[in-house]
C-alpha cells in the first residue's frame, strides 16, 4: 500500500485559484466559471475523471507491455458527462501497433483495453459509486 501526500493551497476570494501538489506533480484547481468562480484550473469533476483515465492509461499500458503487444503509440480520449443525477465517463482507447504486428496481437490489444476496464482499481472505485464507464477500443496498425 502506498501512501499519498499532497497539500492544496488557495489564493484570493471565491473568484481566486488554487494549487494541489504532490510528489513530483502539481495541478492548477479552481471553481467553474458556471458557478461563479473564475474558471482557472481543474475543477473537482475533472480531477475525479482524469483519476479514471490515468488509472485506465497506465493499466492498459502496463498490460500490453506485459503481453508484448507490439504497440507503437496508446493514446485515450476521455469525456464525462456530470449532473446532480449521473456521472458518466467513457473512454476512447486508440492503440496503434507496428507495422509487422499480426492479427493475433490486434486481437491482444483489444483484449488489453478490455481487461484495463475490469482491472483499474480507480474505474471500479468509480463504478462501485454508480460512475458508468464506457469504453470503446480502437486498435490499427502503423502505415
Amino acid at each position: 500500500m502506498a501512501d499519498i501526500k499532497m497539500t492544496s493551497s488557495w489564493e484570493g476570494g471565491f473568484e481566486g485559484e488554487g494549487r494541489i501538489t504532490g510528489e513530483g506533480w502539481s495541478v492548477g484547481i479552481g471553481i467553474p466559471a458556471d458557478l461563479g468562480g473564475s474558471g482557472a484550473g481543474a475543477s473537482p469533476k475533472e480531477l475525479f475523471t482524469a483519476a479514471t483515465l490515468a488509472c485506465f492509461t497506465a493499466t492498459l499500458r502496463a498490460i500490453t507491455d506485459k503481453k508484448k503487444v507490439p504497440v507503437e503509440k496508446l493514446s485515450v480520449e476521455t469525456s464525462a458527462q456530470a449532473t446532480d443525477d449521473i456521472f458518466a465517463i467513457r473512454h476512447i482507447a486508440r492503440v496503434i501497433l507496428t507495422t509487422w504486428a499480426t492479427d493475433a496481437d490486434a486481437a491482444a490489444a483489444k483484449a488489453a483495453i478490455e481487461t484495463a476496464d475490469k482491472v483499474c482499481i480507480v474505474g471500479n472505485l468509480a463504478k462501485k459509486a454508480g460512475v458508468t464507464i464506457d469504453v470503446k477500443a480502437e486498435v490499427s496498425v502503423a502505415a
